[in-house]
């Protein structure tokens, strides 16, 4: 089943981005090229988007991901804040975990199963690429945990299809109510991190 489900959304997304994303212009000029001139050459396929990182103190509207965003094994697959060129990422799947009491640098150790703080739940979770809104709902509405019976149903699914273009900034950023604001931390075991996985498709050249 979960095969007829992937080769689904395989289709579905080829369609969207043809159908929907080439005529809008929302890729660069050079996916758009290959899109129009080698189409055959293009597909694509299931990825994840992830990034795990200390909270700590954050308040405000805190970029969590933004241009300084390095790419690090186990830790990041984002680099610089922005996707490579011929890689457009079409997603509709979100995934927002949060871990606290760990000593310092533990971004790579933590679980990010712990139920979410109240300054953490109550803030927005915000997805902008240039002047566009990609996304925005609440961190409460995208914590699944412990809700589910496996990985899979601990991501909470979006409505629709949402995308970032290929080779343009983008920012993920917490914004979290007046006056609210995560602990400092700081101490051998006060420190908070936050998970953000979200799932979908990019596109590639075929081998």
């Amino acid at each position: 089943m979960n095969d007829l489900r992937n080769t689904f959304a395989h289709s579905v997304v080829l369609a969207f981005i043809m159908t929907v994303l080439l005529p809008a212009s929302a890729v660069s000029s050079s996916l758009q090229k290959d899109l129009v001139n080698n189409q055959n050459d293009i597909t694509v396929q299931p990825y994840e988007l992830f990034v795990r990182s200390s909270i700590n103190g954050a308040g405000g509207i805190h970029e969590f991901v933004n241009s300084t965003t390095e790419k690090a094994q186990g830790i990041s697959n984002i680099d610089k804040g922005k996707l490579p060129t011929n890689e457009l990422f079409v997603f509709n799947e979100v995934r927002v975990g949060f871990t606290t009491g760990l000593a310092v640098n533990k971004a790579g150790e933590a679980l990010y199963e712990t139920k979410p703080s109240k300054e953490f739940r109550n803030a927005e979770f915000e997805i902008r690429q240039g002047g566009r809104l990609v996304l925005n709902m609440p961190v409460a509405s995208l914590c699944n945990n412990y809700t589910g019976t496996s990985t899979d149903s601990d991501f909470v699914k979006l409505g629709s299809l949402c995308y970032l273009r290929d080779d343009a900034d983008f920012t993920w950023s917490f914004k979290f109510p007046s006056g609210v604001a995560i602990p400092a931390g700081g101490g051998a075991a006060d420190n908070s991190y936050a998970e953000v996985r979200i799932r979908g498709h990019r596109t590639v050249r075929k081998a």
